[in-house]
């Protein structure tokens, strides 16, 4: 038996690539207006919120509220900087919709098809239903953990969310391997004792004092982290 019996990971950004619809996004919104160079100073606009904002939001929320809900609130103040006039909420109802076009990254279905042979690969993802489900039909998961179905998100400090796949697989979790591409997906994996990995496709610099287990850059590494047999390697 190798040192894992189950793989947790995460959707966006790390199986399905978001970052190609940014221009879609901004294209409905902006209609008559979009130009990439205002798509870019709009989204940058919209980081700030996600990376400043965003887990501390959820951390300290008495009630849990959806994606949709929470993100309908930074596009309200972006428009209000921007001078924007759109509704806030139609915009979140376009970034839901275009998460859900998303397409997998080229090493996805390599993933699937090789390290899926060998060990369970479950869904543990910070998304609403409407956002995700399409993506689930595509995926060969052997279980799917939703905050939306689960009105929690991987970094709360009660750590709701990975106990869930810990309880579901009965297995320890130091057995279980997460993968994800955000800090929200390394500490709140931590902080129940399951093992982690940064998946860092852009080759950025870790800056936080809680450290992954591991670091890739492709899916394609699993295979050397899993020590599976030749066969099974992704190639």
């Amino acid at each position: 038996m190798g040192r894992f019996e189950v793989i947790s990971i995460d959707m966006f950004q790390t199986l399905v690539d978001v970052h190609t619809r940014r221009n879609y996004i901004w294209k409905r919104i902006l209609e008559k207006d979009y130009s990439e160079k205002i798509a870019q100073e709009y989204s940058n606009l919209m980081g700030e919120f996600i990376y400043k904002r965003f887990h501390e939001d959820v951390i300290l929320a008495k009630e849990f509220s959806n994606l949709k809900s929470i993100f309908r609130e930074y596009y309200k103040e972006v428009f209000i900087k921007t001078e924007l006039k759109f509704s806030a909420r139609k915009a979140t109802e376009i970034w839901a919709n275009e998460h859900s076009l998303a397409n997998p990254y080229s090493d996805t279905n390599h993933f699937f098809n090789c390290i899926g042979k060998a060990i369970p690969i479950c869904l543990v993802s910070d998304s609403d239903i409407d956002m995700i489900s399409s993506h689930i039909e595509n995926f060969n998961f052997d279980e799917v953990f939703i905050s939306e179905k689960l009105k929690a998100y991987k970094n709360q400090s009660n750590g709701k969310v990975f106990k869930k796949v810990i309880e579901y697989y009965n297995v320890k979790p130091e057995r279980i391997l997460h993968i994800g591409d955000t800090l929200s997906d390394i500490m709140g994996a931590n902080r129940v004792g399951i093992k982690t990995c940064w998946i860092n496709r852009n080759e950025d610099k870790w800056k936080h004092d809680i450290k992954p287990t591991y670091i890739i850059n492709s899916l394609r590494d699993i295979a050397d982290i899993l020590r599976l047999e030749k066969e099974n390697q992704v190639v």
